[in-house]
């Protein structure tokens, strides 16, 4: 029954069972790192958001003299910010809008994808294989579902702003979703947020120039939620419509 499912499905595709402790190692270092970086944040009281406003002028001017080296930088920070599951990568997007401009959704697009891809990794051989084992019924009746069109869904989840972005990495590695169907969903969803938030970021710039400190309760406002919202819904569309003509296919076979 298994390798019928899976001929059936060619986006997922289920690990087979671990034979040791090590397929663990990868998702116990990412959880052991956020742990980690968590607990010197509050220890020595770090506000990613403030910090980095406080920053600004001496992180522009770094930019203007070694603009590779902090590129760089910046992307080798936000793929490990996504790796570890840290919270506050959205501020890094407004950050890097703030400072780079629109070249920083390329760069957000790519450190977020990166990032997203090491935990999918992490967690794929672990938990994929676990809940096969476990036999939980809600697994397999959100297997089932996700198992019609595993892009579309993952692609809606994606641009859903609601969607925390740790849970959307896990959740496909959890379900078995293949490598490639996985990173494109991943590229294509956070495009759109990523263009709003450094598009946000780049209006905060002079703010934070000035020394003001930009509200960021405008990220709730529904001129920036509203397309999102309304992409997600998009996205849902070929998936559900797939589901209702395989529950229509189903009583047809039964009749």
């Amino acid at each position: 029954m298994v390798n019928q499912a899976q001929n059936n499905s060619p986006d997922i595709d289920i690990p087979d069972t671990p034979k040791t402790w090590k397929r663990f190692v990868p998702l116990f270092v990412l959880v052991a790192g956020l742990g980690l970086i968590l607990s010197v944040m509050q220890i020595y009281d770090i506000d990613i958001w403030d910090s980095m406003a406080a920053q600004y002028g001496t992180l522009s001017q770094w930019i203007m003299q070694h603009v590779l080296v902090m590129i760089i930088g910046f992307i080798t920070i936000y793929t490990l910010a996504v790796a570890f599951s840290v919270p506050g990568a959205v501020f890094l997007t407004l950050m890097g809008g703030a400072l780079f401009g629109w070249i920083a959704v390329i760069m957000v697009v790519f450190s977020a994808s990166l990032g997203a891809l090491m935990v999918f990794l992490a967690a794929r051989g672990a938990l994929a294989t676990f809940f096969q084992v476990s036999g939980s019924r809600f697994i397999n009746r959100l297997k089932h579902g996700f198992d019609r069109s595993p892009f579309y869904w993952l692609l809606a989840l994606r641009m859903m702003p609601i969607a925390p972005f740790w849970v959307v990495n896990i959740i496909p590695a959890m379900l078995g979703m293949r490598v490639m169907p996985y990173m494109l969903a991943t590229v294509i969803g956070i495009i759109p947020g990523s263009a709003v938030y450094v598009y946000v970021g780049i209006g905060f710039g002079d703010f934070i120039a000035a020394g003001e400190t930009p509200n960021l309760a405008v990220l709730s406002e529904p001129r920036y939620i509203g397309p999102l919202l309304a992409l997600s819904a998009l996205a849902l569309i070929p998936p559900i419509l797939k589901t209702i003509r395989s529950k229509q296919a189903g009583h047809k076979d039964q009749s």
